[in-house]
């Protein structure tokens, strides 16, 4: 076979597994994807402090960290219109995914991974049982003895049979729109639970506004609610004096999440899934990039261990599987009790007590390693003022 290892999806995912396919060792490794790069992608375009420290293992944190706006606090609107101001001694990044999957692919490409774009695949190859290659809408096929599939939310080779579990998005771009340097705003809009909007700044002058909300009511039938009705309404309820001097660029776009809570079904005989194709992504925040990065990188070290003749395909599945499991469960429980407190009046409580010294620090870094999936370091704010504050409830 011309190919050891077929990747089918270029995102952060594809990409992440490529540069940690060749750093095992594995040569002739292609990387496909029906886009050319650099290429527009939908999405809040932020990378969490766990999504950042794997950048330098991956060969690209400095280059992201010059190109992008760093965000080192969070302002946190509770359902019951009360802010909190969390700041971590860790920064998250805001980069547009158009420059961020490019960079993934352009080091990639530097270290000998073949990338080809233009391949829309159509279906995996079958013999005896397995995978063997990946054909194209044109029909092409091209060969290799294990496939990664990093194809996304509409994952057309995944082979979970559990009912998919969705969250939808809406977002818009503005430029001109007042903000704190460096800070985030998470809204935990009553209309929106069990889930938030945002307002992430992408530079000094530009944000992306968005929200998310269930795609799936609790029985699991898809959701009949107006997203951009609900957005409008957001909108309006929380920004609508600092929209008023702002220049919206573009027209909205909204994209799925997929997610799961219990990760499983993560390969099939010669086929591996990661990222979204495996529903590997936060249910409370909808965070992607990190859990596909990572899912990525160990699928890479499963499928070289094979590829290298070090291990069982059997053994090498059950290790991949393992590692998922134990890195993403327990952030997803976690998220699931996020959801959870959004719905009382919890989270309000929390906020009027949150300028005692001792509630903030007791809840404060807990608060803040919750929303971000993985244990932060909360430190005093850089901010004026108390640091939790009444603001006009949503209504």
């Amino acid at each position: 076979m011309p190919f050891s290892v077929v990747i089918v999806g270029a995102g952060p995912g594809g990409a992440a597994a490529a540069v940690a396919l060749d750093k095992r060792g594995v040569r002739d490794i292609l990387l496909l994807d029906k886009d050319a790069f650099p290429r527009e992608k939908t999405c809040g375009s932020a990378l969490s402090p766990n999504g950042v420290a794997l950048l330098d293992e991956l060969g690209v944190g400095d280059e992201v960290r010059r190109r992008g706006y760093s965000i080192d606090a969070a302002r946190i609107v509770t359902p019951g219109g009360r802010a909190m101001h969390l700041a971590s001694a860790e920064s998250a990044i805001i980069l547009l995914r158009k420059h961020f999957d490019n960079l993934l692919v352009e080091r990639a490409q530097a270290l000998g991974v073949t990338f080809r774009s233009g391949f829309t695949a159509r279906e995996i190859v079958h013999e005896g049982g397995r995978a063997v290659g990946v054909r194209s809408r044109e029909g092409e096929v091209v060969r290799a003895p294990v496939v990664l599939a990093a194809d996304g939310a509409h994952s057309i080779f995944s082979v979970d049979p559990r009912p998919r579990r969705t969250i939808s998005t809406l977002m818009g771009w503005w430029e001109g729109f007042p903000i704190e340097p460096h800070t985030i705003e998470m809204v935990f809009d009553r209309n929106l639970a069990p889930l938030y909007g945002w307002m992430f700044p992408e530079d000094g002058v530009r944000v992306n506004i968005g929200i998310c909300i269930d795609g799936e009511d609790a029985s699991g039938a898809k959701t009949t609610r107006n997203v951009r009705e609900v957005f409008q309404r957001f909108l309006d309820d929380h920004y609508r004096d600092r929209l008023r001097g702002a220049r919206q660029i573009g027209r909205l776009k909204g994209h799925p999440i997929s997610y799961t809570t219990w990760v499983n079904h993560t390969h099939a005989p010669g086929v591996v899934y990661l990222g979204e194709a495996a529903r590997i992504t936060h249910n409370a925040t909808g965070e992607g990039i990190y859990q596909a990065m990572q899912s990525g990188i160990y699928a890479a070290d499963a499928a070289a261990s094979v590829v290298l003749g070090e291990r069982s395909w059997d053994e090498a599945m059950r290790r991949y599987a393992r590692a998922c499991q134990r890195r993403f469960t327990a952030s997803f429980v976690v998220g699931h009790a996020v959801r959870a407190l959004v719905r009382t009046p919890l989270l309000d409580g929390v906020a009027r007590l949150y300028n005692e010294p001792r509630v903030r620090s007791a809840v404060g870094g807990a608060l803040a390693s919750a929303l971000a999936g993985s244990k932060m370091t909360q430190r005093t704010p850089a901010v004026r003022g108390p640091v939790a504050e009444a603001v006009a409830p949503a209504v």
